[in-house]
């Protein structure tokens, strides 16, 4: 599986950033999944109507055989605002779509947000692929309940300040190694948040041992990176977490103040 991760340098701008993608796609041609970040249209809400037919646009520069993972948007349904994004091949409509499931507290998106109910999961050449947007990585449970379902890549667009960079590339290579799968993180550059911190890039692939297969810096660029799920075999030979953890129960007991002499 060849990945190309499309680190955006974003503007305010829906239409100027829709734009820079579609420039950027021939470097993106001979993979078989393409990434964008989250609000890669910018950091203002759109309607859902308007995202979608965007991702056609993107798609449809593509070849057949390839998926395109349309990031994370706020999107407008109704008199709501969701941080949605969507799958889509060539020629088709987008046929899976997932939401964050935790709004982030630190940017009082829960004030404004209405949260996803479910994970979405999707088969593409052999592979099971899973998607968890921004800070839904921090929630270990549910990287850990995508792998227990047979996902071996884990996608997480983001949009993420320079000053949690190292922390979110961090999480990356622990969410890998924990559950030995791929877990693929996509920023964009160039932005900045509510509170002026700067967005510097820093998307990166997390190999199942525990190594990066691929980091990139604060340059807008694609990062091609290949695969190899048989890495995940030769790891879970050495780590078998998932097998040891799989249909499991365990009981706790809980101690007094006063401790009991066994």
């Amino acid at each position: 599986m060849k990945l190309a991760l499309v680190q955006l340098r974003r503007d305010e701008r829906p239409e100027y950033n829709l734009e820079r993608i579609k420039q950027l796609m021939p470097r993106a041609r001979e993979a078989d999944l393409i990434l964008l970040p989250e609000n890669w249209l910018g950091p203002l809400p759109v309607l859902a109507e308007q995202y979608f037919s965007y991702l056609r646009e993107i798609a449809n520069l593509l070849p057949r055989r390839a998926l395109l993972v349309g990031g994370a948007q706020y999107v407008r349904i109704g008199r709501r605002i969701y941080s949605r994004g969507a799958v889509i091949q060539p020629g088709l409509p987008p046929f899976a779509s997932y939401s964050k499931i935790f709004p982030s507290q630190a940017v009082g998106e829960r004030a404004r947000l209405t949260p996803g109910k479910h994970l979405s999961i999707v088969e593409h050449a052999g592979w099971k692929i899973g998607v968890l947007v921004c800070v839904d990585l921090f929630y270990p449970e549910l990287a850990r309940y995508l792998a227990l379902l047979g996902c071996s890549l884990i996608i997480n667009p983001a949009s993420i300040p320079a000053d949690r960079q190292f922390l979110w590339q961090s999480l990356g290579l622990v969410r890998a190694s924990e559950n030995t799968v791929f877990v693929a993180g996509i920023n964009s550059t160039g932005g900045v948040y509510p509170d002026g911190r700067r967005i510097a890039g820093g998307s990166f692939v997390a190999l199942p041992h525990g190594y990066f297969g691929g980091i990139t810096g604060p340059e807008e660029t694609v990062l091609l990176v290949e695969l190899e799920k048989g890495l995940i075999e030769e790891t879970r030979k050495r780590w078998p977490y998932l097998l040891d953890i799989r249909g499991k129960r365990y009981y706790c007991i809980v101690l007094g103040s006063r401790w009991r002499k066994l």
